[in-house]
């Protein structure tokens, strides 16, 4: 085996390593994923749970039923629909949550799913159509936002990192297959979910003035 290989099987036994510690103490990413889960698993029990919590424009507005625009973040349609979702939430939720913190990472997770949610319906209102939403997505884009935000902001050392590199491609491919290329994806949601992260992770960074690494992403 050459130098070259012993450093790459190196590096990536480093970046597993640290995302072993990250997610020891990533509570809020794992109490998300654990959420979803079980409530994912009672739904395939009684798919009338999917209903009584769906995103329904006509529901909320009409019926004063607001707890949809949350409740739905935990809904999702099928098998695949869910492992997306979590996916994308064990990708960057734990890394984003440690250079975050717990509470703050918590209240953008809720924050960009409510927009992405409300933004979804006043399109539905302006376009007049009527759909039935439902998943953690407009959450998830708000975490992979606020990556995107952390990124722009240390761009000079990101170009210099080649691995690092490679990962941002190929979970920018997964980002834009699964959220914006699937049939029936909610664009307007995952776009809200997104530019609310991104608005979040430059407060976080810039006003807040947080200079740590993306511990576990570098």
């Amino acid at each position: 085996m050459t130098d070259t290989q012993n450093r790459d099987y190196n590096n990536v036994d480093d970046f597993w390593n640290k995302q072993a510690q990250i997610y020891k103490t990533a509570y809020v990413s794992i109490a998300i994923l654990a959420i979803n889960v079980l409530v994912f698993l009672a739904c395939l029990v009684n798919a009338s749970i999917v209903d009584a919590g769906a995103l329904i424009t006509e529901a909320v507005l009409f019926g004063k039923e607001w707890y949809r625009i949350i409740t739905a973040m935990f809904l999702h349609a099928d098998m695949e629909h869910i492992l997306s979702n979590m996916l994308m939430l064990v990708l960057a939720g734990g890394i984003v949550e440690k250079h975050a913190g717990h509470l703050y990472y918590g209240i953008m997770f809720f924050a960009s799913g409510i927009v992405g949610n409300v933004l979804s319906m006043m399109y539905e209102v302006a376009a007049q159509i009527s759909r039935y939403s439902l998943g953690a997505s407009g959450g998830t884009m708000g975490i992979v936002g606020y990556l995107a935000f952390w990124i722009f902001a240390n761009k000079k050392g990101v170009s210099k990192n080649k691995n690092l590199l490679l990962r941002m491609i190929f979970l920018s491919v997964f980002i834009i297959e699964s959220c914006f290329l699937q049939e029936g994806a909610n664009t307007i949601a995952h776009l809200g979910g997104f530019i609310t992260g991104f608005i979040l992770g430059y407060i976080r960074i810039v006003i807040m003035n947080n200079n740590k690494d993306m511990e576990g992403l570098i």
